[in-house]
């Protein structure tokens, strides 16, 4: 089975939604005067429609305007949004959260970040503890939030489902200054877990010389890079290939090989001096 993503890297203003979305729809537009451009997934950045500043998060604390847009973008278009994220209240909890919005409008479900950046101020909002895999049109996607692609153990989780995904995606806001590090994880994600892995970055200006790094790839499962961008606003046109997962699966069949308990390690102490010879 075949599915098509366009995943989408801009740069956002800070605090400043409605200009977001303004720059987001008119780009959109854009994209989509090439009429051979038919995707069934659009993919957003972390944060887009406020941009990566947690200073200003708990203003936008009951941030409904963003998920009204993504609907409208979503029967628009007849497009399936993975929508980055924005600041939601949940029960009275701020969240980083994901929204996953259907074709026609209806809202899937959230995935709520689990791993907070609390050295930049993020630990003002509350972080979830439900991983998400999405089944859409019988393709399956895992899904995590910037800093969450530094813990193996969230997509291990996935990979031990009964039915894996074929596809795992990260959408953030990350730092130029660990760009490097971003890309290099993107294809372990993809080679330990035997999947397609969408690694999705905001790029631009976040404030005086801090920038958000751009260099969004998709890595195929065998760890190649079918797409990779700069630093400029750009996106990533292509298809996902479910037949593709399946033979890398069965050919290398490492998933099925793994050992799953407690080593149960056993310490083994000495002191200096102690040993007589």
């Amino acid at each position: 089975m075949i599915k098509y993503i366009l995943a989408l890297q801009i740069s956002s203003l800070i605090a400043k939604p409605k200009e977001n979305f303004k720059n987001l729809e008119e780009y959109l537009s854009e994209i989509f005067a090439d009429k051979t451009i038919k995707p069934d997934f659009i993919f957003l950045p972390e944060v887009w429609s406020v941009g990566w500043y947690p200073q200003c998060f708990e203003q936008f604390d009951n941030d409904n305007e963003t998920l009204d847009f993504l609907v409208k973008i979503a029967k628009k278009y007849n497009v399936n949004i993975f929508g980055g994220s924005y600041i939601r209240n949940d029960n009275g909890k701020l969240k980083n959260s994901m929204p996953v919005i259907l074709r026609d409008g209806s809202i899937l479900g959230f995935y709520d970040k689990i791993h907070l950046y609390t050295p930049d101020g993020e630990g003002v909002l509350s972080c979830g503890n439900t991983p998400a895999i999405f089944e859409i049109e019988g393709l399956r996607i895992g899904v995590s939030i910037c800093y969450d692609i530094r813990f193996p153990e969230l997509f291990r989780s996935y990979i031990n489902q009964a039915e894996p995904p074929h596809l795992l995606v990260n959408l953030s806001a990350w730092p130029m200054t660990r760009a490097a590090q971003y890309v290099s994880m993107a294809k372990s994600r993809a080679i330990e877990n035997q999947s397609y892995f969408l690694a999705l970055s905001q790029c631009g200006q976040i404030k005086d010389d801090v920038y958000n790094s751009g260099c969004s790839c998709l890595v195929e499962p065998m760890g190649e890079c079918i797409c990779k961008l700069d630093v400029n606003r750009g996106y990533i046109y292509s298809q996902i290939d479910t037949d593709v997962v399946d033979n890398v699966r069965n050919t290398y069949p490492n998933l099925r090989n793994r050992k799953v308990f407690d080593y149960g390690f056993n310490v083994l102490k000495y002191s200096v001096g102690s040993v007589k010879c």
